[in-house]
């Protein structure tokens, strides 16, 4: 009798606007492909890629990473103390190969797309 023990790893999406252009909150590439969560630099017990988007200032910031930790799916305001400025974010969770590509959850966009007009409107005041 033998026993095979598999291993299964997660795959997701992994960038960073800032640092990256090809990471942009609409995903078009074809020629990027997901990458091993649990590789050498990767995370430990990996199980959920996130997306997250968030608008300052007008500028839209996006990333992509893999985590261990499961961060909802939320749109949330944020204002820091030191700026005057508020600061909106989005977090996607999910778990399965690149599903952090895209969302398909279209009314998180539409919340998401409220706060990018509100940011807009209130920046020009």
């Amino acid at each position: 009798m033998f026993l095979f023990l598999v291993s299964y790893s997660l795959n997701c999406f992994v960038c960073d606007s800032k640092e990256d252009e090809h990471c942009p909150e609409t995903w078009t590439r074809k020629d990027i492909l997901p990458v091993e969560c649990e590789g050498p630099d990767g995370v430990q017990n990996a199980r959920f890629c996130i997306k997250t988007i968030a608008v300052f200032g007008g500028a839209v910031a996006t990333k992509r990473f893999c985590t261990s930790r499961h961060m909802d799916n939320q749109c949330i305001e944020v204002k820091y103390p030191q700026d005057e400025k508020m600061y909106y974010s989005c977090t996607y969770t999910c778990s399965s190969d690149g599903c952090n590509r895209t969302y398909r959850l279209y009314l998180s966009r539409i919340i998401f797309l409220f706060f990018l007009s509100m940011q807009i409107f209130f920046s020009t005041f």
